[in-house]
């Protein structure tokens, strides 16, 4: 709650800006700083750069922002959750997800396999 709070007051103080630094996108999506300027460099966010620095419209930002709170929103579990779960070891559920045997949506660098997911997986290995 309190990290939501901290967005709220910085999109306050960047609603009277034009453009915003990565540091300032990632501080309000919730994203790294490194996950920010890969999807710039991935052509993911679209962004200016001005000599080694990259900006952000205000716009583009938001959208970005949006798109990872809907992914926050995705219930579900995640590889250790599934490991207590079933009593596997994270090699081998990570490796069902790897081989697309069990779905999964890849959030940041975590995966999160929906709960429709993993019971449509436990469907088909039933006996």
């Amino acid at each position: 709650m309190a990290n939501n709070n901290i967005s709220k007051q910085q999109t306050k103080q960047n609603n009277n800006k034009e453009f915003l630094s990565v540091r300032e996108v990632a501080a309000m999506s919730g994203y790294s700083y490194g996950t920010v300027k890969r999807a710039i460099e991935q052509g993911k966010l679209s962004a200016y750069r001005i000599g080694r620095k990259f900006f952000i419209d205000v716009e583009t930002a938001e959208a970005y922002c949006q798109n990872f709170h809907k992914q926050k929103a995705i219930n579900g579990y995640t590889i250790r959750e599934l490991m207590n779960k079933l009593s596997l070891s994270y090699a081998f559920v990570s490796e069902l997800i790897k081989s697309g045997e069990l779905k999964s949506n890849k959030i940041g660098r975590q995966y999160i396999v929906s709960e429709n997911d993993f019971q449509d997986f436990m469907q088909k290995k039933r006996l």
